[in-house]
Protein backbone atom coordinates (compact mmCIF):
# COMPACT_ATOMS: atom_id res chain seq x y z
CA UNK A 1 0.00 0.00 0.00
CA UNK A 2 1.66 2.94 -1.55
CA UNK A 3 0.27 4.59 0.96
CA UNK A 4 0.88 3.34 3.55
CA UNK A 5 3.72 3.59 3.11
CA UNK A 6 4.22 7.01 3.14
CA UNK A 7 5.47 7.46 6.66
CA UNK A 8 2.31 5.84 7.26
CA UNK A 9 3.53 3.80 9.54
CA UNK A 10 4.06 5.34 12.92
CA UNK A 11 2.20 2.27 13.34
CA UNK A 12 2.03 1.96 16.68
CA UNK A 13 -1.41 3.28 16.20
CA UNK A 14 -1.13 5.34 19.06
CA UNK A 15 1.91 7.68 19.79
CA UNK A 16 2.43 9.13 22.86
CA UNK A 17 1.20 11.71 24.45
CA UNK A 18 -0.57 14.27 27.38
CA UNK A 19 -1.90 17.66 28.06
CA UNK A 20 -1.69 19.57 24.52
CA UNK A 21 0.66 22.44 24.90
CA UNK A 22 2.80 24.69 21.98
CA UNK A 23 5.44 23.48 19.94
CA UNK A 24 9.00 24.93 20.11
CA UNK A 25 12.13 25.15 21.97
CA UNK A 26 13.21 23.87 25.03
CA UNK A 27 14.84 26.33 26.72
CA UNK A 28 18.61 26.57 27.44
CA UNK A 29 21.71 26.95 25.44
CA UNK A 30 23.12 22.97 23.76
CA UNK A 31 26.77 22.02 24.74
CA UNK A 32 28.90 20.94 21.59
CA UNK A 33 29.78 17.32 21.68
CA UNK A 34 28.77 14.03 22.88
CA UNK A 35 26.08 11.47 21.06
CA UNK A 36 22.42 10.73 21.91
CA UNK A 37 20.50 7.74 21.05
CA UNK A 38 16.98 8.03 19.25
CA UNK A 39 14.42 4.91 19.36
CA UNK A 40 12.37 4.40 16.73
CA UNK A 41 9.29 2.71 16.72
CA UNK A 42 9.90 0.11 14.01
CA UNK A 43 12.92 -0.79 11.26
CA UNK A 44 13.47 0.92 8.60
CA UNK A 45 12.68 0.01 5.05
CA UNK A 46 15.26 1.99 2.74
CA UNK A 47 17.51 5.31 3.48
CA UNK A 48 16.33 6.83 0.04
CA UNK A 49 13.48 9.70 0.11
CA UNK A 50 12.82 8.33 -3.62
CA UNK A 51 11.04 5.49 -2.63
CA UNK A 52 10.27 5.68 1.47
CA UNK A 53 7.25 5.22 2.68
CA UNK A 54 7.94 5.08 6.59
CA UNK A 55 7.59 7.76 9.34
CA UNK A 56 10.87 6.72 10.76
CA UNK A 57 12.80 6.97 7.53
CA UNK A 58 11.49 10.60 7.37
CA UNK A 59 13.26 11.46 10.90
CA UNK A 60 16.16 9.63 9.67
CA UNK A 61 16.44 11.86 6.67
CA UNK A 62 15.84 15.42 8.49
CA UNK A 63 18.92 14.77 9.99
CA UNK A 64 21.24 13.41 6.78
CA UNK A 65 18.93 15.31 4.42
CA UNK A 66 18.48 19.16 3.54
CA UNK A 67 15.42 19.93 1.73
CA UNK A 68 14.32 22.99 -0.76
CA UNK A 69 12.27 24.11 2.08
CA UNK A 70 11.68 24.00 5.72
CA UNK A 71 9.57 25.03 8.48
CA UNK A 72 9.78 26.26 11.87
CA UNK A 73 7.29 24.89 14.60
CA UNK A 74 4.17 26.63 13.73
CA UNK A 75 4.58 24.93 10.55
CA UNK A 76 5.35 28.06 8.44
CA UNK A 77 7.73 27.88 5.36
CA UNK A 78 11.30 28.82 5.42
CA UNK A 79 14.14 28.54 3.69
CA UNK A 80 16.32 26.07 3.26
CA UNK A 81 18.84 24.83 0.15
CA UNK A 82 16.32 27.79 -1.51
CA UNK A 83 17.46 30.87 -0.19
CA UNK A 84 14.58 32.94 -1.67
CA UNK A 85 11.74 32.24 -4.16
CA UNK A 86 9.64 34.68 -6.48
CA UNK A 87 6.44 32.40 -7.13
CA UNK A 88 3.88 35.58 -9.02
CA UNK A 89 3.76 33.70 -11.83
CA UNK A 90 1.46 30.60 -10.51
CA UNK A 91 3.25 28.34 -13.28
CA UNK A 92 6.86 29.47 -13.70
CA UNK A 93 8.74 29.47 -9.82
CA UNK A 94 11.84 31.18 -9.76
CA UNK A 95 14.32 29.92 -6.90
CA UNK A 96 17.45 31.18 -5.54
CA UNK A 97 19.69 28.52 -3.68
CA UNK A 98 22.19 28.68 -0.85
CA UNK A 99 25.94 29.12 -2.23
CA UNK A 100 28.61 27.38 -1.00
CA UNK A 101 27.10 24.43 0.45
CA UNK A 102 28.33 20.62 -0.88
CA UNK A 103 27.45 17.51 0.23
CA UNK A 104 28.96 15.00 2.45
CA UNK A 105 30.94 13.31 -0.85
CA UNK A 106 32.37 16.48 -1.37
CA UNK A 107 30.47 17.34 -4.31
CA UNK A 108 28.37 20.98 -4.92
CA UNK A 109 24.90 21.54 -4.31
CA UNK A 110 23.53 23.36 -7.01
CA UNK A 111 20.84 24.20 -9.77
CA UNK A 112 21.96 20.95 -12.14
CA UNK A 113 21.59 18.86 -8.64
CA UNK A 114 18.09 20.07 -8.13
CA UNK A 115 16.90 19.15 -11.66
CA UNK A 116 19.14 16.07 -11.25
CA UNK A 117 17.21 15.14 -8.19
CA UNK A 118 13.40 16.44 -9.25
CA UNK A 119 13.92 14.20 -12.84
CA UNK A 120 14.78 10.85 -10.72
CA UNK A 121 12.00 11.60 -8.06
CA UNK A 122 9.46 12.27 -11.17
CA UNK A 123 10.82 9.08 -13.38
CA UNK A 124 12.00 6.11 -11.01
CA UNK A 125 10.22 2.86 -11.34
CA UNK A 126 9.78 2.60 -7.82
CA UNK A 127 9.59 6.60 -6.85
CA UNK A 128 6.76 7.32 -4.65
CA UNK A 129 7.21 10.97 -5.17
CA UNK A 130 4.97 10.82 -8.52
CA UNK A 131 1.96 12.16 -7.03
CA UNK A 132 3.75 14.80 -5.31
CA UNK A 133 5.44 16.14 -7.77
CA UNK A 134 2.66 15.68 -11.03
CA UNK A 135 2.65 19.33 -11.32
CA UNK A 136 5.96 20.00 -12.48
CA UNK A 137 6.37 20.07 -15.69
CA UNK A 138 9.81 20.84 -15.94
CA UNK A 139 12.90 22.47 -14.39
CA UNK A 140 15.63 24.31 -16.15
CA UNK A 141 18.71 25.26 -15.15
CA UNK A 142 19.65 29.05 -14.98
CA UNK A 143 22.94 29.45 -13.29
CA UNK A 144 24.60 27.38 -10.37
CA UNK A 145 22.59 29.12 -7.96
CA UNK A 146 19.26 30.17 -9.96
CA UNK A 147 16.32 27.43 -11.04
CA UNK A 148 13.42 27.27 -12.43
CA UNK A 149 9.73 25.16 -11.86
CA UNK A 150 7.48 25.32 -14.58
CA UNK A 151 4.80 23.98 -13.93
CA UNK A 152 1.63 22.67 -15.94
CA UNK A 153 -1.06 23.86 -13.85
CA UNK A 154 -0.47 26.78 -10.74
CA UNK A 155 0.16 24.30 -7.97
CA UNK A 156 -0.70 25.50 -4.21
CA UNK A 157 0.97 23.17 -2.27
CA UNK A 158 4.25 22.79 -3.91
CA UNK A 159 6.70 25.04 -1.55
CA UNK A 160 5.06 22.73 0.84
CA UNK A 161 5.44 19.55 -0.85
CA UNK A 162 9.35 20.44 -1.24
CA UNK A 163 9.85 20.89 2.80
CA UNK A 164 9.38 16.83 2.48
CA UNK A 165 11.17 14.06 0.43
CA UNK A 166 10.23 15.17 -3.00
CA UNK A 167 12.24 18.45 -1.62
CA UNK A 168 15.12 16.47 0.09
CA UNK A 169 18.22 17.25 -2.44
CA UNK A 170 21.04 13.95 -3.16
CA UNK A 171 24.33 13.68 -4.39
CA UNK A 172 23.79 11.94 -7.78
CA UNK A 173 27.49 11.04 -7.82
CA UNK A 174 26.90 9.62 -4.45
CA UNK A 175 23.59 7.78 -5.82
CA UNK A 176 25.01 6.45 -8.74
CA UNK A 177 28.40 5.38 -6.79
CA UNK A 178 26.43 3.45 -4.44
CA UNK A 179 24.20 1.43 -7.15
CA UNK A 180 21.68 -0.96 -6.36
CA UNK A 181 23.00 -1.05 -2.37
CA UNK A 182 22.44 2.68 -2.53
CA UNK A 183 19.46 2.52 -0.26
CA UNK A 184 20.81 0.78 2.01
CA UNK A 185 24.20 2.66 2.42
CA UNK A 186 23.82 6.27 1.08
CA UNK A 187 27.64 7.23 1.83
CA UNK A 188 27.84 11.42 1.17
CA UNK A 189 24.91 11.63 -0.13
CA UNK A 190 23.12 14.27 2.01
CA UNK A 191 24.39 17.79 2.66
CA UNK A 192 22.64 17.72 6.47
CA UNK A 193 23.78 18.11 9.82
CA UNK A 194 24.75 14.74 10.03
CA UNK A 195 26.33 12.21 7.61
CA UNK A 196 25.75 8.17 7.00
CA UNK A 197 28.21 5.81 9.38
CA UNK A 198 26.86 2.60 8.61
CA UNK A 199 23.04 0.71 8.94
CA UNK A 200 23.06 -2.54 10.93
CA UNK A 201 19.02 -3.88 9.99
CA UNK A 202 17.47 -4.85 13.84
CA UNK A 203 20.79 -3.61 15.43
CA UNK A 204 21.85 0.81 14.65
CA UNK A 205 22.13 3.07 12.43
CA UNK A 206 24.82 5.28 13.12
CA UNK A 207 25.15 8.86 11.59
CA UNK A 208 28.06 11.18 12.78
CA UNK A 209 28.92 15.19 13.02
CA UNK A 210 28.79 16.84 9.31
CA UNK A 211 32.09 19.26 10.22
CA UNK A 212 31.21 21.49 7.25
CA UNK A 213 27.59 21.99 7.56
CA UNK A 214 26.54 24.90 5.94
CA UNK A 215 24.34 26.07 8.87
CA UNK A 216 26.58 28.26 10.90
CA UNK A 217 27.35 26.39 14.63
CA UNK A 218 25.31 22.96 13.98
CA UNK A 219 24.82 20.67 14.54
CA UNK A 220 26.20 20.04 18.34
CA UNK A 221 25.86 16.79 18.53
CA UNK A 222 29.06 14.43 17.68
CA UNK A 223 26.81 11.51 16.58
CA UNK A 224 23.28 9.52 16.23
CA UNK A 225 23.16 6.34 16.98
CA UNK A 226 19.13 5.06 15.97
CA UNK A 227 17.76 1.72 17.26
CA UNK A 228 14.69 0.11 16.03
CA UNK A 229 12.45 -0.82 19.60
CA UNK A 230 8.85 -2.08 17.86
CA UNK A 231 7.62 -3.04 21.31
CA UNK A 232 6.52 0.58 23.17
CA UNK A 233 7.00 -1.15 26.25
CA UNK A 234 10.53 -2.29 25.60
CA UNK A 235 11.27 1.51 24.53
CA UNK A 236 10.26 2.89 27.82
CA UNK A 237 12.51 0.14 29.43
CA UNK A 238 15.60 1.51 27.55
CA UNK A 239 14.56 5.03 28.34
CA UNK A 240 14.37 4.44 32.06
CA UNK A 241 17.41 2.47 31.53
CA UNK A 242 19.78 5.26 29.82
CA UNK A 243 19.95 3.00 26.57
CA UNK A 244 17.52 5.44 24.95
CA UNK A 245 17.98 9.02 24.94
CA UNK A 246 14.67 10.37 23.06
CA UNK A 247 11.57 8.08 22.13
CA UNK A 248 8.55 9.57 20.08
CA UNK A 249 6.28 7.26 21.15
CA UNK A 250 4.76 5.37 24.65
CA UNK A 251 2.21 3.00 25.39
CA UNK A 252 -0.51 5.80 26.46
CA UNK A 253 -1.10 4.04 29.70
CA UNK A 254 2.57 5.42 30.96
CA UNK A 255 2.19 8.47 29.56
CA UNK A 256 1.13 10.24 33.80
CA UNK A 257 3.69 8.68 35.55
CA UNK A 258 6.69 9.54 33.08
CA UNK A 259 5.53 13.23 33.73
CA UNK A 260 5.78 13.07 37.37
CA UNK A 261 9.33 11.68 36.91
CA UNK A 262 12.15 14.23 37.02
CA UNK A 263 14.82 12.10 35.20
CA UNK A 264 12.79 12.52 31.77
CA UNK A 265 10.99 15.72 29.74
CA UNK A 266 7.85 15.11 28.44
CA UNK A 267 5.56 17.66 26.42
CA UNK A 268 3.02 17.58 23.45
CA UNK A 269 1.62 19.44 20.98
CA UNK A 270 -1.79 18.51 18.71
CA UNK A 271 -0.06 16.55 15.62
CA UNK A 272 -1.16 17.17 11.73
CA UNK A 273 -2.16 13.14 10.90
CA UNK A 274 -4.57 11.02 11.53
CA UNK A 275 -5.21 7.40 12.72
CA UNK A 276 -7.32 4.41 11.75
CA UNK A 277 -7.59 1.88 8.87
CA UNK A 278 -7.74 1.17 5.59
CA UNK A 279 -10.06 -0.85 4.10
CA UNK A 280 -9.47 -2.84 0.45
CA UNK A 281 -11.73 -1.39 -1.69
CA UNK A 282 -10.56 -3.06 -4.80
CA UNK A 283 -11.40 -6.69 -3.41
CA UNK A 284 -14.18 -8.62 -0.98
CA UNK A 285 -15.77 -8.31 0.96
CA UNK A 286 -14.97 -4.42 0.93
CA UNK A 287 -15.64 -3.73 -2.56
CA UNK A 288 -19.22 -3.74 -1.07
CA UNK A 289 -19.77 0.00 -0.29
CA UNK A 290 -22.17 -1.08 2.10
CA UNK A 291 -20.06 -3.54 4.02
CA UNK A 292 -17.11 -0.65 4.42
CA UNK A 293 -20.19 1.67 5.90
CA UNK A 294 -21.13 -1.11 8.32
CA UNK A 295 -17.47 -1.52 9.41
CA UNK A 296 -17.23 2.52 10.22
CA UNK A 297 -20.80 2.75 11.77
CA UNK A 298 -19.56 -0.04 13.98
CA UNK A 299 -16.72 1.55 15.38
CA UNK A 300 -16.43 3.24 18.76
CA UNK A 301 -14.53 5.77 18.50
CA UNK A 302 -14.71 7.74 21.87
CA UNK A 303 -13.86 4.00 23.28
CA UNK A 304 -10.44 3.95 21.40
CA UNK A 305 -9.82 7.34 22.39
CA UNK A 306 -10.39 6.37 26.23
CA UNK A 307 -9.17 2.74 26.82
CA UNK A 308 -6.16 2.98 24.16
CA UNK A 309 -5.33 6.19 23.63
CA UNK A 310 -6.37 7.38 27.68
CA UNK A 311 -7.79 10.73 26.50
CA UNK A 312 -4.37 11.47 24.79
CA UNK A 313 -5.14 13.47 21.95
CA UNK A 314 -9.31 13.86 20.06
CA UNK A 315 -11.65 11.49 18.38
CA UNK A 316 -11.05 11.99 14.58
CA UNK A 317 -13.96 12.26 11.48
CA UNK A 318 -11.74 12.53 8.52
CA UNK A 319 -8.14 13.42 6.97
CA UNK A 320 -7.96 16.88 8.32
CA UNK A 321 -7.02 17.60 11.96
CA UNK A 322 -8.72 20.64 14.28
CA UNK A 323 -5.25 22.38 13.78
CA UNK A 324 -5.74 22.96 9.87
CA UNK A 325 -7.41 26.21 8.10
CA UNK A 326 -9.21 23.49 6.27
CA UNK A 327 -10.25 21.45 9.40
CA UNK A 328 -14.36 21.11 8.73
CA UNK A 329 -16.29 20.76 12.33
CA UNK A 330 -19.33 19.43 10.75
CA UNK A 331 -18.35 16.79 9.22
CA UNK A 332 -19.50 14.22 11.63
CA UNK A 333 -20.83 11.32 9.07
CA UNK A 334 -19.68 8.59 11.48
CA UNK A 335 -19.42 9.83 15.01
CA UNK A 336 -21.29 7.52 18.10
CA UNK A 337 -20.79 3.67 16.78
CA UNK A 338 -24.63 2.54 16.46
CA UNK A 339 -24.07 -1.52 15.79
CA UNK A 340 -27.78 -1.93 15.12
CA UNK A 341 -27.60 0.51 12.35
CA UNK A 342 -24.05 -0.98 11.36
CA UNK A 343 -26.66 -4.05 11.38
CA UNK A 344 -28.90 -3.17 9.06
CA UNK A 345 -26.59 -2.06 6.67
CA UNK A 346 -24.39 -5.31 6.12
CA UNK A 347 -23.83 -7.89 8.21
CA UNK A 348 -22.66 -11.80 8.65
CA UNK A 349 -19.37 -11.30 6.92
CA UNK A 350 -15.94 -12.05 8.04
CA UNK A 351 -12.96 -10.07 7.22
CA UNK A 352 -9.24 -10.22 8.34
CA UNK A 353 -6.99 -6.85 9.72
CA UNK A 354 -3.37 -7.00 9.23
CA UNK A 355 -1.70 -5.77 12.13
CA UNK A 356 1.45 -6.26 13.99
CA UNK A 357 2.95 -7.70 17.06
CA UNK A 358 3.48 -4.49 19.29
CA UNK A 359 1.29 -4.70 22.26
CA UNK A 360 -0.86 -0.93 21.61
CA UNK A 361 -1.42 -2.30 18.21
CA UNK A 362 -2.79 -5.71 19.20
CA UNK A 363 -5.13 -4.16 22.22
CA UNK A 364 -6.69 -1.71 19.60
CA UNK A 365 -7.25 -4.61 17.21
CA UNK A 366 -9.22 -6.60 20.06
CA UNK A 367 -11.02 -3.87 20.85
CA UNK A 368 -12.26 -3.12 17.73
CA UNK A 369 -12.72 -6.89 16.88
CA UNK A 370 -15.26 -6.61 20.08
CA UNK A 371 -17.04 -3.86 18.62
CA UNK A 372 -17.39 -4.97 15.46
CA UNK A 373 -18.87 -8.58 16.82
CA UNK A 374 -21.62 -6.32 18.35
CA UNK A 375 -22.34 -5.71 14.61
CA UNK A 376 -22.60 -9.42 13.55
CA UNK A 377 -19.26 -8.71 11.75
CA UNK A 378 -16.30 -11.12 12.43
CA UNK A 379 -13.14 -9.62 12.05
CA UNK A 380 -9.60 -11.63 12.49
CA UNK A 381 -6.37 -10.33 13.32
CA UNK A 382 -3.62 -11.60 11.15
CA UNK A 383 -0.51 -10.42 13.13
CA UNK A 384 2.64 -9.96 10.62
CA UNK A 385 6.57 -9.13 11.41
CA UNK A 386 6.59 -5.47 10.24
CA UNK A 387 8.30 -5.78 6.89
CA UNK A 388 6.06 -8.48 5.69
CA UNK A 389 2.90 -6.41 7.21
CA UNK A 390 4.23 -2.89 5.14
CA UNK A 391 4.76 -4.60 2.09
CA UNK A 392 1.45 -6.34 2.05
CA UNK A 393 -0.13 -3.45 2.91
CA UNK A 394 1.57 -1.40 -0.03
CA UNK A 395 0.54 -3.86 -2.52
CA UNK A 396 -2.90 -3.77 -1.78
CA UNK A 397 -2.20 -8.00 -0.20
CA UNK A 398 -5.32 -7.31 2.49
CA UNK A 399 -8.30 -6.69 3.57
CA UNK A 400 -8.15 -4.15 6.05
CA UNK A 401 -4.97 -2.74 7.60
CA UNK A 402 -4.12 -0.60 10.89
CA UNK A 403 -2.60 2.39 9.04
CA UNK A 404 -1.89 5.80 10.27
CA UNK A 405 -0.62 9.20 8.83
CA UNK A 406 1.89 11.80 10.01
CA UNK A 407 0.65 14.45 8.67
CA UNK A 408 1.95 17.06 6.30
CA UNK A 409 1.80 21.04 6.62
CA UNK A 410 -0.80 21.33 3.71
CA UNK A 411 -4.15 19.71 3.69
CA UNK A 412 -3.20 18.32 -0.08
CA UNK A 413 -0.72 16.16 2.11
CA UNK A 414 -3.50 14.43 3.75
CA UNK A 415 -5.46 13.54 1.03
CA UNK A 416 -4.36 14.00 -2.58
CA UNK A 417 -1.69 10.82 -2.59
CA UNK A 418 -4.36 8.59 -0.23
CA UNK A 419 -6.92 8.98 -1.94
CA UNK A 420 -6.69 10.52 -5.97
CA UNK A 421 -7.46 8.09 -8.27
CA UNK A 422 -4.33 6.04 -9.01
CA UNK A 423 -1.90 8.29 -5.63
CA UNK A 424 0.97 7.32 -4.89
CA UNK A 425 -0.49 6.15 -1.30
CA UNK A 426 -3.81 4.88 -2.26
CA UNK A 427 -3.39 1.33 -1.06
CA UNK A 428 -7.20 1.21 -0.83
CA UNK A 429 -7.46 1.75 -4.38
CA UNK A 430 -10.26 3.65 -4.12
CA UNK A 431 -11.55 5.80 -7.02
CA UNK A 432 -14.31 8.83 -7.13
CA UNK A 433 -14.20 11.20 -10.18
CA UNK A 434 -15.69 13.98 -8.20
CA UNK A 435 -13.30 13.48 -5.48
CA UNK A 436 -10.68 13.23 -7.97
CA UNK A 437 -11.80 16.90 -9.49
CA UNK A 438 -12.18 18.56 -5.76
CA UNK A 439 -8.48 17.61 -5.21
CA UNK A 440 -7.12 18.93 -7.66
CA UNK A 441 -9.11 21.69 -8.40
CA UNK A 442 -7.90 22.25 -4.65
CA UNK A 443 -4.02 21.96 -6.30
CA UNK A 444 -4.79 25.09 -8.51
CA UNK A 445 -6.75 27.17 -6.74
CA UNK A 446 -5.00 30.23 -4.60
CA UNK A 447 -7.94 31.60 -3.06
CA UNK A 448 -7.96 29.57 0.28
CA UNK A 449 -11.43 29.84 0.94
CA UNK A 450 -11.91 28.10 -2.57
CA UNK A 451 -9.76 25.51 -1.82
CA UNK A 452 -11.46 24.83 1.96
CA UNK A 453 -14.39 24.11 0.43
CA UNK A 454 -12.71 21.93 -2.07
CA UNK A 455 -11.66 20.02 0.82
CA UNK A 456 -14.84 20.39 3.14
CA UNK A 457 -17.03 18.30 -0.33
CA UNK A 458 -13.57 15.89 -0.94
CA UNK A 459 -13.78 14.95 2.92
CA UNK A 460 -17.64 14.31 3.27
CA UNK A 461 -17.64 11.84 0.06
CA UNK A 462 -14.23 10.06 1.50
CA UNK A 463 -16.04 9.43 4.64
CA UNK A 464 -19.05 8.38 3.12
CA UNK A 465 -17.66 6.06 0.62
CA UNK A 466 -15.04 4.50 3.82
CA UNK A 467 -12.23 3.56 1.89
CA UNK A 468 -10.30 4.65 5.08
CA UNK A 469 -12.05 4.55 8.96
CA UNK A 470 -11.08 7.69 11.30
CA UNK A 471 -10.83 6.96 14.75
CA UNK A 472 -8.30 9.52 16.70
CA UNK A 473 -6.41 12.61 15.95
CA UNK A 474 -2.79 12.36 18.34
CA UNK A 475 0.02 14.46 19.19
CA UNK A 476 3.78 15.28 18.49
CA UNK A 477 5.45 14.47 21.57
CA UNK A 478 9.17 15.30 23.28
CA UNK A 479 9.76 11.98 25.30
CA UNK A 480 13.29 12.21 26.58
CA UNK A 481 15.98 12.21 29.37
CA UNK A 482 16.18 15.53 30.81
CA UNK A 483 20.08 15.75 29.58
CA UNK A 484 18.62 16.58 26.27
CA UNK A 485 18.63 20.25 25.27
CA UNK A 486 17.24 22.59 22.88
CA UNK A 487 14.65 19.70 21.74
CA UNK A 488 12.30 21.95 18.97
CA UNK A 489 9.04 20.27 19.39
CA UNK A 490 7.38 20.29 15.53
CA UNK A 491 4.07 19.04 15.12
CA UNK A 492 4.85 16.59 12.21
CA UNK A 493 6.25 14.26 14.42
CA UNK A 494 9.68 14.55 13.28
CA UNK A 495 12.74 14.62 15.50
CA UNK A 496 15.14 17.00 13.78
CA UNK A 497 18.20 17.11 15.58
CA UNK A 498 20.66 19.63 14.84
CA UNK A 499 19.64 21.96 17.27
CA UNK A 500 19.75 19.35 20.06
CA UNK A 501 22.10 18.74 22.66
CA UNK A 502 23.32 16.67 25.63
CA UNK A 503 24.31 17.69 28.86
Amino acid sequence: MSRMAAVIVALVVLAACGTQGQPGTQSGTPKHGGTATIALESELRTLDPMDSSLLVEREVFYNMYDSLFTIDPNLTIKPGLVKSWDVSDPVNYKFTLQTGVKYHDGTPFNAQSVKDNITRYKTGATSRRKSDLSSVASVDVVDDSHVNFHLKTPNATLLATLVDRAGMMLSMAAVQKGGQDFSLAPLGAGSGPFQFVEWRRNDHLTLKKNPDYWRSGLPYLDGLTYRAIPDVNAILAALKTGDVDIARVIAAKDVAALKTDSSFVYRDTPAIGFNGFELNTGAPPFNDAAKRKAVATAIDKYQILKNINFNIGVVGYGPIPPSSWAFDSSEKIYDHADAAKAKSMATGFTFTFKTTSDPVAQQLAQLMQSQLAAAGITMQIQTEEFATYQQECANHQFQACGVNWSGRIDPDGNMYAWWHTGGDFNDSMYSNSQVDKWLEDARTNSDQAKRKQDYDNAQKQIVEDAPYVFSTFGVSAQISSNKIQGFTLYPDLMIRMAGVGKS
